[in-house]
């Protein structure tokens, strides 16, 4: 969801903050800008930037810190043109603070799933059974392993920062469920409705006790994300019957627990949304909904009127589609309304010239839709910035 949310995020990859860009469609008065957010996975800055860089051997955040710079500078020498990167930048401590253990797998993990560290980088679950599945019960993060490391890591940042910040992913207790489960949790919402109901009931209980814990260590959250991958893979009569009530519980239990009011910027993945509009309608305080570029958006707005609406450009077709099809799509987005686009998860194969002239043709059509590009690129990845490789997380020197 690349909107500015204070706090908690969520999302399947990544949710990207935009400063100081004006925008979003409000009742009443017309958007003048477009939020476009960028994120390249890290084996494109392996390729395009680290190669020449190198990486550290243990965990070493003077090379963090060094490498979110010099990342800025390339990002300005790359796409400076259109206001990527910067030419003399500053440490923004509160991006290099960022905690976020377990990245999408911390609510599985809490609830006693192994999460093993791949070679390739980033966190593989590894299901639990059908017994250890009925046999499940809440875990309250403040009163658990991952609640003291999280307590540790955050006081460790703030003795060198001066701050720490979080974008702790939740997800969603259908995320949850299938990092849990794996795919049987499909079966299990059709052939064992009762086990599917306990096993989800204890993770929306699982995240409501968490998202207490991290307004309680890191400040009020204001909104409670969603990230609704797995959902796309249902039909939309059985999300209403066996999971929205837990998406309900969560967004209504969680702004009851910081004292405001519900709000929920729900992420559908980046596939057509418009089938769903209908039942993401009883979403408690929905202000924004992410999904693919291509979706019918007139036909979301009408049924979710105030609720703002993201296109996710779909990374692999940077690659499969000829650019003038895509920019087709985001044209005819811009004209039904879109609030903002987001380029997620770029590939390798993409190449910063490349990827430079995609953007230069999107800024150029967003200007005769008469809306001013504001571009956003995350210069660190999440698997860099938790240092989720195995190397740092061995015997060797690295973290444990």
């Amino acid at each position: 969801m690349p909107l500015t949310v204070k706090g908690l995020y969520s999302s399947p990859v990544q949710v990207v903050a935009i400063e100081g860009v004006q925008g979003f469609k409000m009742k009443g008065c017309i958007m003048t800008s477009l939020p476009i957010s960028l994120y390249c996975v890290w084996q494109w800055w392996e390729r395009h930037y680290q190669a020449a860089h190198g990486r550290p051997d243990h965990i070493d955040f003077d090379w963090l810190d060094e490498t979110y710079l010099g990342r800025l500078r390339q990002l300005n020498a790359w796409f400076g043109d259109i206001g990527v990167g910067n030419l003399s930048p500053t440490l923004d401590t509160s991006f290099v603070s960022m905690l976020l253990p377990y990245h999408t797998m911390i609510v599985p993990v809490i609830l006693g799933m192994p999460a093993t560290l791949q070679d390739v980088g980033g966190y593989q679950n590894h299901p639990l059974n059908e017994k250890q599945l009925a046999n499940l019960k809440p875990v309250d993060l403040a009163h658990s392993p991952v609640g003291e490391l999280l307590a540790v890591e955050r006081d460790a940042r703030i003795a060198r920062y001066g701050r720490a910040t979080q974008m702790i992913d939740l997800a969603s207790p259908a995320n949850n469920a299938f990092s849990l489960r794996g795919m049987e949790f499909y079966a299990d919402l059709l052939a064992d409705p009762p086990l599917a109901r306990h096993y989800l009931q204890v993770i929306t209980e699982t995240m409501n006790a968490a998202y207490r814990f991290i307004g309680t260590l890191f400040g009020p959250l204001d909104s409670a994300p969603l990230g609704n991958c797995n959902v796309t893979m249902m039909s939309p009569d059985v999300y209403v019957d066996m999971v929205r009530p837990y998406d309900v519980r969560f967004v209504t239990e969680a702004a009851a627990s910081q004292s405001v009011p519900p709000r929920c910027d729900l992420h559908h993945c980046n596939v057509p949304a418009e089938s769903f509009a209908k039942a993401y309608r009883a979403i408690p305080g929905l202000r924004s909904l992410q999904g693919a570029v291509r979706s019918d958006i007139r036909a979301i707005h009408a049924c979710l009127p105030e609720v703002n609406f993201s296109g996710m450009i779909n990374p692999v077709e940077l690659i499969t589609r000829p650019p003038a099809d895509l920019l087709a799509d985001i044209d005819h987005a811009l004209d039904a309304g879109v609030s903002d686009l987001a380029l997620w998860d770029v590939d390798p194969q993409v190449t910063p010239a490349k990827l430079g002239d995609f953007l230069r043709n999107i800024a150029r059509l967003a200007r005769r839709h008469g809306r001013e590009p504001g571009f956003s690129f995350i210069p660190i990845t999440w698997e860099e910035l938790d240092w989720e490789f195995p190397r740092y997380h061995s015997t060797d020197g690295g973290q444990p």
